[in-house]
């Protein structure tokens, strides 16, 4: 069984209100009471003197003080009362209807007559006030009649007055019990006519605008959320203390990719970490490596959140992936080198051309007047080399604009033995053997000059990486996957730094970025294989765009 409140709006009412009434009247009872029994011991006392003065007026002019005996006599006859008590002049008692207690009232006492007698006439204080009591015992039920009534018509009072409020607290508590149903619950009481029908009405105003509000509310705060979830960055909260209390669902795909890890091998949820406490405000930049090999770069930003009042909220960090962006910049870069390249071999071509020419005239005169046919054979193979200076200066040129490849069929195997007859006295001035391992009648559909540029470019580069002498290796293949073309070396190897950096020509050399382009270029791939001390591997791979030649 639920108790009931003592400090109920309805106790809150009543109480004070009976406090005040019990109080009022209790005073007027005190009043009353005491001008009764003041009246009722003047009374007394005015009928003790007229009986004390009867008394010795009896004495004296009655002839008793011959015969006091007569006179006890006659009173003990005659006096019913228990207040008189007569002594002789020595203070014996003579006459009294009861014994004298400790608490008596002397209302009179006189002993003005001939004997000397000592009348006296007394009450006990209890008989006196039961006797008070006896006789004033309708006063007393009379108000405690009224009191009754008073406390009947305060709690009517007070039950009338909190009766709107009690109602409305009611209603606020099954609203907020059952807060779908505040309307049906609401205009079940603004059909009344009294104040609780006046309170539910603008009980029922304050809702509406507290629920449009809250929808208002609810709408931002969906509207903010989506923003956030599906923003292209992550976003992670910490709050004062250094927890994450939010965390969007980019950051959450970021943040669980522990596979990437930087140089340190820390991965990304790691350095956020350490960001976070350290309580860092600056940006940070973070490279990671993934378990297939790719370099992933990150933006880490931090934002420290204030409270308008100048509380700390905590820090906002943002995740932002820029690999794409990155790569786009190192593109641009390239694009910058290589445009600047072509106006730098315009110059040079301009310078270059006419030298060439005359170094061609001069070897056409030079070979018609040799009569040995290997002399003849090697100024022919200068002369080609002098062309294909001259096709290098084009090159150049075409750095910085695409030049529509002219493929043909072309036969590796008498590439191959081109390469080795230009290389073969190159590569034994510096000590490095150069051999060549072709599949007879391989061929590829390819644009032959960039193609042979592409094989001039990757010899070079490994004859340049022995130094100290060493194996240069061209061979070619036909697979299930197409033409594979490699040239490889025994020489020092690159790291994958070092590798990235030529392909992007920021060594000073530009043959690989542009062998890769000219790869793409004919439908072809060009990958390496290398480490520091293990040499270096460059395949070249036609896929579907060539094979073995068959006699039919």
């Amino acid at each position: 069984m639920k108790k009931r409140n003592l400090f109920s709006i309805e106790n809150k009412i009543l109480i004070p209100f009976v406090s005040i009434t019990l109080v009022a009247i209790a005073g007027l009872f005190a009043v009353f009471y005491q001008m009764e029994y003041k009246i009722k011991l003047e009374s007394e006392g005015v009928n003790a003197q007229a009986l004390v003065a009867y008394i010795n007026a009896d004495i004296d002019a009655g002839g008793y003080w011959k015969d006091p005996a007569a006179l006890v006599k006659k009173y003990e006859e005659t006096y019913r009362g228990e207040d008189l008590f007569i002594y002789d002049r020595d203070g014996t008692l003579l006459f009294s209807r009861r014994q004298v207690s400790g608490d008596e009232l002397v209302l009179q006492d006189s002993s003005d007559n001939r004997l000397g007698w000592r009348i006296v006439c007394s009450m006990n204080r209890q008989a006196l006030n039961n006797a008070f009591i006896d006789e004033q015992h309708y006063v007393i039920l009379g108000a405690l009649a009224m009191l009754l009534i008073i406390v009947q018509f305060s709690v009517l009072i007070a039950y009338h007055i909190s009766s709107p409020i009690s109602e409305l607290s009611r209603l606020c508590t099954r609203i907020s019990r059952v807060p779908e149903h505040s309307e049906d619950l609401v205009r079940e009481y603004t059909r009344r006519r009294d104040e609780v029908g006046e309170l539910a009405a603008a009980f029922q105003a304050m809702m509406e605008r507290l629920r449009d509000y809250t929808d208002e509310l609810s709408w931002v705060k969906t509207l903010n959320e989506s923003i956030v979830e599906n923003l292209p960055i992550g976003v992670v909260v910490w709050n004062g203390r250094r927890e994450v209390i939010f965390r969007n669902a980019r950051a959450e795909a970021m943040l669980d990719q522990t596979d990437e890890v930087d140089e340190q091998g820390r991965d990304l949820r790691t350095i956020l970490n350490e960001m976070a406490r350290k309580d860092a405000v600056l940006p940070t930049a973070a490279r990671l490596r993934g378990a297939d090999g790719k370099w992933h770069s990150y933006e880490l930003g931090a934002w420290a959140l204030r409270h308008p009042d100048g509380g700390d909220w905590g820090n906002l960090y943002t995740i932002d992936d820029v690999t794409y962006q990155r790569h786009m910049e190192e593109k641009l870069s390239r694009d910058e080198k290589l445009a600047y390249t072509g106006q730098l071999a315009a110059d040079i071509a301009h310078e270059a051309r006419n030298p060439l020419a005359g170094i061609r005239a001069g070897l056409q005169v030079v070979g018609r007047k040799l009569a040995d046919q290997r002399d003849q054979l090697l100024c022919s193979e200068m002369l080609r080399e002098v062309d294909r200076v001259n096709l290098l200066v084009e090159n150049l040129l075409n750095v910085s604009r695409k030049r529509e490849s002219e493929k043909t069929t072309v036969a590796l195997n008498a590439l191959s033995e081109e390469m080795g007859m230009l290389y073969s006295k190159v590569a034994e001035n510096k000590g490095v053997t150069l051999s060549i391992e072709i599949d007879e009648d391989l061929w590829v559909l390819a644009d032959e000059q960039e193609l042979r540029q592409i094989l001039i470019n990757l010899i070079n580069n490994s004859i340049k990486a022995l130094s100290n002498g060493g194996r240069v290796r061209l061979c070619g293949r036909c697979g299930e996957d197409g033409v594979t073309v490699m040239v490889e070396d025994n020489g020092p190897g690159m790291d994958e730094q070092k590798l990235l950096r030529a392909l992007r020509g920021e060594d000073g050399g530009l043959g690989l970025p542009i062998a890769q382009r000219l790869a793409e270029q004919n439908g072809g791939r060009l990958r390496f294989e290398t480490s520091p001390g293990q040499g270096t591997r460059a395949i070249l791979i036609f896929h579907g765009t060539g094979g073995i030649h068959h006699e039919v």
